[in-house]
């Protein structure tokens, strides 16, 4: 075997039968062998020193050839068995460096901070000649010819091997190590794709209690509220000493959840009916009248409550929307003629407003428009004006869409949930999201989208848009050295049409010292909630993509183009045989003739993509790395 690759007759023969085992055996048996006879010899009394010697040679030889063949051996041994890994959580930890990088005073010391990803190997060209040759073979690799001792191993693991599905040998084909990624080659985001069941969740525990170890904030949005991925996190907490940080907000057990004042942070009034509106959106929809209207409707109220110094939240943003438009203009206008004329404006300017109109809201707003010069009024003011003389019944027929949407919010538990109330609510159980992401902690949303999809991905939508303001405002006046925080979002499809906050996110959350880990099924999942260009800029603004077994062809298309394309060298044998009937018996001729050609293919063939087994993945890494891994499940508290 010639060991350069960029040889031309550079071959490998790692997947032929062991032909050393059967030297091997003979060696050890005549060995024994040996020794037996020489024993025997011996009860008649001749010398046992040469036959020893001879024997102790020969079974020397049969182990040196075995340990020869051991390494082949192994390898092709892990072409048949696939078993279920486990890791005990202490030695994740000590990859991790858990006690100086979650310390904060340790964050300058950049490079020790590594996370354990699972164990694998580098994919290369190597690995793409050894797949392409292996697809050759028969389903059943028989042209391997096991050897018979290490049948009943195999046997014992055919179970296992069978219920982890796929094909076994994709890992076999590597040397298995290890794998630590350094904290930064995570700044750039990630996208992670994999069908159900096939280990995405896993993934996502292994990545969050790395980032704990590293001492981020981390906020994951979970629509499934997974237990293995929730328990995992609430055990690394209480080992780390601040599970009195763990947060949980799960509209489906309210009594145990925490609630957050989803409308409290904001940059300018405008996020407000923006976060609110996108989630009219769904699927392809691009610009709606409807939708307009109700972000104007929405602008309205949220300006005139502000300019009041009322804190917007959604239960009152729908109560004035529904019942409540003389009670805001009433308030609004009060505050304006405070302001202009002072404290006992009432006193001094009322008469004169009851003489302009039936009621006092309505000579409020006629002294308002007719003796209020253009230079002094104020947008807020013409805002609410504006939404409550607007005609009722267009105004109702326009808010179709917008009012089914508040009546989801405000009802009973997520009014509380969404929209608590610091005088009568319990304090102690309103977070809020700033706080968290500069104090660290973890904010577990758990969304019930099983019962629920539709209300799962509005959740999702309004905290991406809370965590976005949170991030810009931490952009915006930060020092630059606060506690980095990682964002988990699993079935991120739910929540990508219309949700340019998002977006945004991943374009300049690096800036921010954020980081998105996004998950889904498959590429077509993100089109089909947005439009090809969208899923393509989705795809672009994360730098580490990592997948499991996917079956569409679009995703597998996808995956492979990560790795390139490399050489594979085919053999091409042909055979001849010519005579004619005119001729002697003996005049023929033949002849026998093989070449060796290299031609461009995927270095990782998309088809493997569905032959993956669980808990099987392959990335590439903004390092630069291609990998292939294997995840062991953590264990252990």
């Amino acid at each position: 075997m010639i060991n350069n690759r960029s040889a031309l007759t550079h071959t490998e023969t790692l997947f032929r039968p062991l032909l050393e085992l059967n030297s091997a055996y003979i060696y050890i048996g005549a060995g024994i062998a040996t020794g037996v006879i020489a024993g025997v010899d011996a009860i008649d009394g001749t010398s046992l020193a040469t036959p020893s010697l001879i024997a102790g040679g020969l079974i020397g030889t049969g182990l040196v050839k075995l340990i020869n063949a051991f390494p082949l051996m192994k390898r092709q041994i892990g072409l048949y068995v696939n078993k279920l890994e486990f890791i005990d959580i202490e030695i994740v930890r000590f990859l991790n460096r858990w006690k100086d990088n979650s310390d904060v005073t340790q964050f300058a010391f950049k490079e020790k901070r590594e996370i354990y990803i699972g164990n694998g190997f580098e994919w290369e060209p190597e690995h793409a000649q050894r797949a392409y040759q292996i697809m050759d073979m028969t389903s059943n690799l028989k042209e391997m010819e096991i050897p018979f001792a290490l049948k009943p191993y195999i046997n014992k693991y055919k179970k296992s091997t069978k219920a982890m599905g796929g094909k076994t040998w994709i890992h076999a084909i590597g040397n298995e190590e290890r794998q630590l990624v350094h904290e930064e080659a995570f700044f750039g985001h990630s996208f992670i794709t994999g069908q159900v069941g096939s280990g995405k969740t896993t993934l996502l525990r292994m990545l969050g209690t790395g980032f704990l170890h590293l001492g981020h904030s981390l906020i994951i949005i979970d629509p499934k509220d997974d237990k293995q991925l929730k328990n995992g996190i609430i055990d690394e907490m209480k080992a780390l000493g601040i599970f009195d940080k763990f947060y949980e907000f799960c509209p489906a057990r309210p009594s145990e959840s925490c609630s957050i004042d989803i409308l409290k942070n904001f940059a300018t009034p405008a996020e407000i009916p923006t976060r609110i509106a996108s989630l009219l959106k769904s699927g392809k929809t691009g610009s709606d009248t409807f939708i307009d209207f109700g972000w104007q409707t929405i602008s309205q109220i949220t300006d005139g409550m502000i300019y009041c110094h009322e804190a917007p939240k959604l239960t009152e943003i729908y109560r004035y929307m529904r019942s409540g438009k003389s009670e805001l203009l009433e308030k609004v206008m009060s505050v304006f003629y405070e302001r202009k004329f002072g404290a006992h404006w009432r006193e001094q300017e009322m008469p004169k407003m009851l003489e302009m109109g039936e009621s006092l809201i309505e000579g409020m707003v006629a002294y308002y428009t007719t003796r209020i010069p253009s230079t002094e009024k104020v947008a807020a003011v013409d805002d609410v004006i504006q939404f409550v003389t607007h005609n009722h019944e267009h105004a109702q027929k326009m808010l179709a869409s917008v009012f089914p949407l508040f009546k989801v919010l405000c009802t009973n538990p997520l009014n509380k949930l969404l929209s608590p109330n610091r005088e009568t609510d319990d304090v102690n159980k309103i977070i809020d999201i700033k706080r968290v992401i500069l104090d660290g902690g973890v904010i577990y949303c758990a969304l019930n989208s099983l019962n629920d999809p539709k209300t799962a991905g509005q959740l999702a939508k309004l905290l991406l848009a809370d965590i976005s303001s949170c991030l810009g405002d931490r952009y915006n006046y930060g020092d630059g050295k606060e506690r980095r925080v990682s964002i988990l979002v699993d079935e991120v499809h739910a929540a990508v049409a219309g949700n340019d906050a998002l977006l945004n996110n991943l374009a300049q959350g690096r800036a921010a010292g954020a980081q998105f880990i996004l998950s889904t099924q498959s590429i077509p999942d993100l089109v089909d909630m947005t439009d090809q260009a969208t899923a393509e800029r989705y795809l672009a603004l994360c730098n580490n993509f990592i997948s499991m077994k996917v079956t569409d062809k679009t995703t597998q298309e996808y995956v492979s183009a990560q790795f390139n394309q490399t050489n594979i060298q085919t053999v091409g044998v042909q055979y001849s045989i010519q005579s004619a009937t005119g001729q002697a018996l003996t005049e023929f001729s033949g002849g026998y003739k093989e070449n060796i050609t290299k031609t461009r293919e995927d270095m990782f063939p998309p088809n493997l993509l569905a032959d993956l087994p669980k808990l099987q993945y392959v990335a590439r890494l903004a390092n630069g790395q291609k990998l292939k891994c294997k995840l062991p499940i953590i264990q252990g508290a």
